[in-house]
């Protein structure tokens, strides 16, 4: 460590609960200083965690990808087999990060369990974990930090994605041991499907029916095979058309109908407690067990940049049930965050915060 380390492990000890505005003010550093000296010390295994992150807070524990996301934006039409002009821009993704930092920016108690390599594109991931904590997270020292390149057509939509993900089959079962204390006091937890089927396995078997939210966000249609074979414990379900697709062809083949709620209806009799499955422009079905059923409209927007909006739009579900809020309300604030994203550059829209459920759709 180096001298403004130990001098803040020093304040940590005499105060666990002070803030980083205050370590801050007595070190003369900006936040965001301090906050990637924080980030720092927890990578290295000085700090485990913020003592003010209570086991009877209702955190919202997010398990899955962080990585390095890489837009390609065509500069013309596209044509195969040719160069193709692009502009490139960088940030950080993942599905469950992004998700996790959505919530966070909306003032919900986040966690994030993710692997990253011992890399500079892991270091850039651990300096950007400002909202959420990400002290449970563990790093693999012979693996690559997962990245993800999407290219955009001269229209703003994707027309294929890259993924270089190895890393997530590298974390075990024991990993996940590791860290059952985060798992076990989670008031919700929310999957996304980059981690092995028996990781994701362990993960439902060890979830407290009785006291915690498990939701699950595939990350593709090809990794909807890492889902464990049994759906019961799913409490929440978000799918696109291609996803739930997947989920048929795997687990009732049977089924041969085109139409959407029909499939639902399907998952739902698996044992799923609520699904929704995001149809783009045509908005938002949803379906839950209770048998609240219908259809949420798309938003109109100009958009910039896809590339987030579906995380946005299940951080906006998952921030309403953790609120209390009905099916129908998640699904219509799902589709306000989203079109905020759709509306801008980036991956997770800055200044977010609670007044954007308060616009009318």
């Amino acid at each position: 460590m180096n001298e403004k380390e130990e001098y803040i492990i020093g304040l940590i000890k005499n105060n666990p609960y002070i803030s980083q505005q205050d370590l801050a003010s007595r070190l003369q550093l900006s936040r965001s200083a301090v906050a990637g000296y924080i980030s720092s010390l927890t990578k290295n295994g000085h700090i485990k965690g913020r003592a003010y992150v209570l086991n009877n807070e209702r955190q919202v524990l997010c398990v899955g990808g962080a990585n390095i996301d890489r837009k390609a934006k065509i500069q013309s039409e596209f044509q195969w087999e040719d160069s193709n002009p692009v502009v490139v821009s960088e940030t950080i993704g993942g599905v469950a990060r992004n998700i996790a930092d959505n919530l966070a920016r909306l003032q919900v108690p986040t966690l994030l369990y993710t692997a990253v390599g011992s890399d500079s594109e892991g270091d850039k991931i651990w300096s950007h974990s400002l909202h959420y904590d990400m002290s449970t997270s563990i790093q693999k020292q012979d693996q690559r930090t997962g990245n993800y390149t999407a290219v955009l057509n001269e229209k703003n939509n994707m027309m294929f994605a890259l993924a270089e993900m190895d890393i997530y089959d590298a974390v075990s079962v024991a990993d996940v041991k590791k860290s059952l204390s985060h798992f076990r006091s989670a008031d919700m937890i929310i999957l996304d499907t980059n981690f092995p089927k028996d990781v994701l396995s362990s993960i439902f078997h060890q979830k407290d029916a009785g006291k915690q939210i498990l939701g699950v966000v595939p990350v593709s249609a090809k990794k909807i095979n890492r889902l464990p074979d049994d759906l019961s414990k799913i409490d929440y379900f978000i799918l696109n058309i291609e996803e739930l697709n997947a989920v048929i062809e795997r687990y009732v083949p049977h089924v041969k109908s085109k139409d959407i709620p029909m499939k639902m209806d399907e998952i739902v009799k698996l044992g799923v407690k609520n699904i929704i499955v995001t149809a783009g422009e045509k908005g938002a079905h949803f379906q839950s067990v209770e048998g609240s059923i219908g259809q949420t409209v798309a938003l109109k927007t100009h958009v910039e940049d896809v590339t987030g909006a579906g995380d946005a739009f299940a951080a906006g579900v998952f921030y309403s049930i953790h609120k209390g809020l009905t099916l129908k309300v998640a699904c219509e604030n799902g589709t306000k965050l989203a079109q905020r994203t759709l509306s801008t550059t980036e991956t997770v829209a800055e200044g977010l915060n609670e007044s954007i459920f308060n616009e009318v759709l």
